[in-house]
């Protein structure tokens, strides 16, 4: 993208108004969408068993088929949500090691890919190379390219059953139940995307202590599922149609996930750690009686406050996977783009409220990281820690530096926000705030603007240390204007 178009998109992101969240949504979506058409070539060239191999090219095949076909409201929703983005993200990784990992490549260049992942310990645990680092890249690779059939037909799957209209394809499809904390799955269920079409968003409870493997065979009339021992259920594709619970009966049975009420953003079953021997790990749990409806009264009270911001928070999140650890902060993926990891223990509306529009902001800005550099690329901006957070009180990377002035710009914004409206409509805002909450929120300002000024003076000095880009210096120049104008006490 030329600099100039950077620099007025960039202008108009801090804060953003709808019109520029929209193009950087198009842009995406259509990145996404070239992304699923190399990662089909991509799988023709792969060093992988043709029986491995094979299949899963023809499911990406059939799901770029699929993606052409469905109407433009479900493809936007595809293409710029976290199940496909995911996808594409996950076989990415898996086919870069395996190409690094081959006889006679460079080690260190494996090295530098797996520097950059969570699998750095796994791949090299006595914390130096050795002979066999490329063997174990190898094998992690194809673990997880073989683990993306099963993903890649749950998706297909979903696809169809939002978009029935018949279009011929794939009609059977072979499933698997596996955990995954990264996105609120526990092991006895089989999401089938956070897209929906009349049904809403599904996803396939199992049967108890039966096998993980679900064989679906999608009719023009119904949907068939067999998990072994149990017999084969039968659901008619009316029912689909239903408002309300799906009918109830024996497993493994599709079900609608939740939702925050109001909005298409999926509500997962929460999410906690666990003490394993190698460590510390996210287990999956269940859903949070009354969580739904806390979670739509924060998003309520941004929209009062700041209806520009609720709308991203609408745009620009698929899915909340609430946490249950009251000494870990919200968290977001740039590999999971559209999830959020909220923590939901003790938090109070104007907490859930903030929350849900500072990991928006985090998925704004990796999506903008994604169009175009703003950081020069090298240790100096993602690996070495040179600046002092003002949040976190310890050393972080440049990158983790601008990622902090953005999303705390937004809690700055909001909080103005908040107590101009309660000016408005004291009546309104205060029970949302609940006792304390307007001092909560006029001290956390003040708080927050301080602490901003710190960051961008760290990132003035990366600005002439010749650390960041054009389009950086372009967002950096925003950052400070848009902080001006809260310090002088006015929102835009």
């Amino acid at each position: 993208m030329p600099a100039p178009s950077a620099a007025n998109l960039i202008r108009h992101l801090t804060p953003p108004d709808d019109r520029a969240s929209l193009l950087l949504a198009r842009r995406a979506e259509a990145r996404a969408a070239r992304r699923l058409a190399r990662l089909e070539q991509r799988l023709g060239r792969a060093a992988l068993p043709s029986s491995e191999r094979d299949p899963l090219r023809r499911l990406v095949a059939e799901c770029r088929r699929r993606v052409t076909r469905i109407p433009g409201p479900l493809r936007r929703r595809l293409l710029h949500g976290p199940d496909l983005r995911g996808l594409l993200a996950e076989a990415e990784m898996g086919l870069d090691l395996l190409e690094r990992a081959q006889p006679g490549r460079d080690p260190a260049r494996l090295f530098d890919l797996v520097a950059r992942t969570e699998h750095l310990t796994t791949l090299v645990p006595r914390g130096r190379l050795d002979r066999g680092f490329p063997a174990r890249a190898r094998r992690l690779a194809a673990g997880r390219l073989r683990r993306l059939a099963g993903e890649t037909s749950a998706l297909l799957l979903g696809l169809r059953l939002a978009d029935p209209r018949p279009a011929g394809g794939l009609r059977r499809f072979r499933l698997e139940a596996r955990a995954d904390p990264e996105q609120g799955r526990p092991a006895d269920r089989i999401d089938l995307g956070t897209f929906g079409g009349t049904a809403g968003p599904l996803t396939i409870h199992l049967g108890a202590r039966g096998a993980a493997l679900v064989r679906a065979v999608l009719t023009p009339a119904s949907l068939r599922l067999r998990q072994s021992p149990w017999p084969e259920t039968v659901l008619p594709l009316g029912a689909l149609d239903l408002g309300g619970p799906l009918p109830a009966g024996p497993s493994p049975r599709p079900a609608r996930r939740g939702l925050i009420p109001g909005t298409p953003i999926v509500l997962t079953p929460a999410v906690r750690s666990s003490g394993t021997a190698l460590g510390t790990a996210l287990v999956v749990g269940r859903e949070m009686p009354g969580l739904q409806g806390r979670l739509a009264r924060g998003l309520r009270l941004v929209a009062l406050a700041w209806p520009e911001g609720a709308r991203e928070i609408v745009r620009r999140t698929a899915l909340v996977v609430p946490v249950l650890e009251r000494r870990l902060v919200s968290y977001s993926l740039a590999a999971r783009p559209g999830v959020s990891f909220i923590n939901v223990a003790g938090k109070r509306t104007v907490d859930l409220a903030d929350d849900l529009l500072h990991e928006t902001a985090h998925h704004l800005l990796h999506e903008l990281q994604e169009e175009i550099d703003l950081l020069v690329r090298g240790p100096e901006t993602e690996e070495t820690q040179a600046f002092d957070s003002p949040w976190r009180r310890a050393r972080r990377p440049l990158h983790g530096i601008l990622h902090g002035a953005f999303t705390f710009l937004f809690r700055a914004e909001l909080f103005t926000r908040i107590l101009e409206a309660r000016r408005r409509i004291p009546g309104v805002i205060d029970p949302l705030l609940g006792r304390g909450g307007a001092r909560f929120v006029a001290r956390e300002r003040r708080r927050e603007l301080g602490m901003m000024a710190r960051a961008l003076r760290d990132l003035g000095t990366a600005r002439r240390a010749g650390l960041l880009t054009p389009a950086g210096r372009s967002l950096v120049a925003g950052l400070a204007a848009w902080h001006r104008r809260l310090l002088s006490g006015g929102s835009r």
